[in-house]
This record gives C-alpha cells, sequence and structure tokens, in this order.
C-alpha cells in the first residue's frame, strides 16, 4: 500500500499527450515554492480551511481525541492529538476539512488509472507518477505499479526533483519512458536556502 494525495485525470503539462498524474505523499525537501505541500508530509494528515469556518462545532463534537476545540466562531485543531481518522471530516458542513492521503493497492490504483487507456492511447499519453517525491516512496511498490502499467502497454513518466537513492532510480527505468527531473537551482548555497 502507498499512501496518494490525488489522481489528476486529463493532465497536459507532466508529460507528453493526455496523461493522469498520480500525486504520491512524501518529500524530504520542503521548497518554498512547492505547489503540492499537502505531498510533502509521509503521513495521512488533516488539512482544513479555517479561515472559512462558520463555528458550528460539528467536528469538535465528534473528535475521539479532544483534537479540535472550538476558540470563539472557529475550530481550531491540536495537531499534535490529531491522528487524522478523518471523522470529523464527514461532520463538516462546509466540507472545509479533508483527509490528505489515502491508501492504495497497486491493484487498485491500476484499475483507476486504465479507465483513461482511450485517453493514452488516442493522445500518446500515459501515466506520470508525481508527488511530493515519488522516487522517496516505497520502491517496491513505484516498481510493481510501473511494471503492470508496462505489461498494459502504458506509458510511465517520473517526475522526480531527484531526492532518493540512486538503486531507486536503477529498478524503475527498465518500466520508465521519461524522467521529468526537476532541477531546483543549481547553485549549492540558494539551493540549501530554498
Amino acid at each position: 500500500m502507498s499512501l496518494i494525495t490525488n489522481i489528476q485525470k486529463y493532465s497536459i503539462h507532466d508529460g507528453d499527450g493526455i496523461r493522469t498524474t498520480v500525486f504520491f505523499k512524501g518529500c524530504r525537501l520542503r521548497c518554498v515554492w512547492c505547489h503540492n505541500p499537502e505531498t510533502q508530509s509521509f503521513k495521512k494528515e488533516l488539512l482544513c480551511d479555517s479561515e472559512k469556518c462558520v463555528g458550528c462545532g460539528g467536528c469538535a463534537a465528534v473528535c475521539p481525541n479532544g483534537a479540535v476545540e472550538m476558540f470563539g466562531q472557529k475550530a481550531v485543531t491540536d495537531r499534535a492529538k490529531c491522528t487524522a481518522c478523518g471523522i470529523c471530516t464527514d461532520y463538516c458542513n462546509r466540507n472545509l476539512r479533508e483527509i490528505a492521503g489515502k491508501e492504495y493497492t497497486v491493484n487498485e490504483l491500476v484499475k483507476e488509472l486504465r479507465k483513461d487507456e482511450m485517453f493514452y492511447e488516442e493522445s500518446g499519453g500515459g501515466v506520470t507518477l508525481s508527488g511530493g517525491e515519488v522516487m522517496a516512496a516505497e520502491i517496491e511498490f513505484v516498481e510493481a505499479l510501473a511494471k503492470k502499467l508496462y505489461h498494459y502497454g502504458i506509458s510511465v513518466t517520473i517526475d522526480t526533483c531527484g531526492q532518493a537513492p540512486y538503486e531507486n532510480y536503477k529498478r524503475i527505468l527498465p518500466y520508465t519512458d521519461t524522467f521529468l527531473y526537476d532541477i531546483k537551482t543549481l547553485d549549492t548555497e540558494l539551493h540549501k536556502k530554498y
């Protein structure tokens, strides 16, 4: 099983043709310009838009860990107590709470990705594995996923920042058509800073 934050259909900027992009959870970098900060943690986490909270208190009433408290007209979540169980998400009447990270098996993910095969075939597209940092995910899972997609003739692109063991790249190479390598900056000090 691996944690996925999003399966984005009809992606046209993540490789050739029409693609489906799978966003894996977890990245060791903390870039200030990160487009997907919900993918940085390697664990499930609660996301909430507290600015739009109207203070109904539904989430606080059902939290089994006492992680949500009402302060005035706002629900405030104590991240140290939150286990990302997701119960509060069902009781937010404005849908302001969600869990980033859903567990998938390889077979579940392949089944979902094959739904778009017609688009891949017509456009020369395929599946892009992204993140977070897909190459920092459990490599056995990523390799098995890429191998199954390869078996079905689905093109695989890896979107990576390169922050993963070299061995992981060697393992995935036979089942990958393209690597999109995201070079952050060539300056060592700027790289550390940002």
